[in-house]
């Protein structure tokens, strides 16, 4: 974060100075809001006010409202975060389906392999047609052992 602007920070630097809370005295925005709204209320100083305290009452003002201003727009990114979290974690389902089942295809060979009544070139013809079609792969593993022979069989009948 170095040598980067920080868009707000004269206007929170107003509000906020030197503070910084921690811990059990922690309050949030929201709840700082409603002590500084109380607090003017419980001031509310007849219309013979000094300049001084006039101008006191306008800042805390124009503070209030830099507050009210940030913690709106943290509201709108904290939405657009959590909207963005939930679209990334199905792009991860995506890419995991992808993996498993380029992890398949990968397997394909040496299963068809396994089934042992088969030519060099049969294995090869099989696990070709098997492999070039994500539906093929999913059905083959899902079959059992004993039925895999009879698939790569209906698999390798020439098509007229």
């Amino acid at each position: 974060m170095r040598n980067k602007l920080f868009p707000f920070f004269d206007e929170l630097g107003r509000v906020f100075g030197k503070d910084r809370a921690a811990g059990n005295e922690a309050i949030s925005t929201l709840d700082a809001l409603e002590e500084l709204e109380d607090e003017d209320k419980d001031r509310e100083t007849p219309p013979s006010t000094t300049p001084s305290t006039n101008r006191t009452k306008k800042a805390r003002t124009e503070t209030i409202e830099v507050l009210k201003d940030f913690s709106t727009k943290i509201e709108k990114i904290s939405g657009v975060m959590e909207t963005a979290s939930e679209h990334i974690g199905r792009l991860a389902c995506c890419f995991q389906h992808e993996s498993d089942s380029a992890e398949k295809r990968m397997q394909v060979t040496t299963e068809v392999m396994k089934i042992g009544q088969l030519t060099p070139t049969q294995v090869l013809l099989a696990s070709k047609k098997i492999a070039l079609n994500p539906l093929e792969v999913d059905f083959f593993f899902s079959l059992p052992d004993d039925y895999k022979y009879a698939y790569v069989q209906g698999l390798l009948i020439p098509e007229e």
